[in-house]
């Protein structure tokens, strides 16, 4: 019977360290647990900070931007498209007016290109006659 004792008492010991270890690991993950529930809940108080400061700005940056799109229709915004047209059709006048200047160049260098021809079989012919003219008197 006392060896029955012995081990029933180093069984019972078993089953007293098994629940002060289990009561110690339960307490440790409470204190955990409540700590992160702590630190979740400063999270989340933050995050709605956070997301009231967004939408405060978000609010006040679009209203700047419609204030911005408002004055500037009433501006000249409006006429912009207009004034592109106008710059399209001046645009277009300009280029036929280079074409035009290129051919009208080409034109006159053709004419005095020919007139320099002219010219030179001018001088040409009046060499000859004064050539002949001053054979002729002596």
């Amino acid at each position: 019977m006392e060896l029955f004792l012995f081990i029933l008492s180093f069984i019972s010991g078993g089953v007293i360290l098994t629940v002060a270890f289990t009561t110690y690991l339960t307490t440790t993950t409470k204190t955990k647990q409540d700590k992160l529930a702590f630190l979740q809940d400063e999270l989340i108080k933050v995050q709605k900070q956070q997301f009231k400061d967004f939408d405060t700005q978000h609010s006040k940056v679009l209203s700047e931007l419609i204030d911005i799109r408002s004055r500037m229709e009433g501006d000249s915004y409006r006429d912009l498209a207009r004034t592109n047209q106008r710059i399209s059709k001046v645009d277009s006048k300009l280029d036929i007016l280079i074409n035009d200047v290129g051919k009208m160049n080409q034109e006159n260098r053709e004419i005095i290109g020919n007139i320099n021809s002219d010219i030179q079989n001018r001088i040409v012919t009046v060499e000859k006659l004064v050539g002949n003219e001053l054979k002729q008197n002596y």
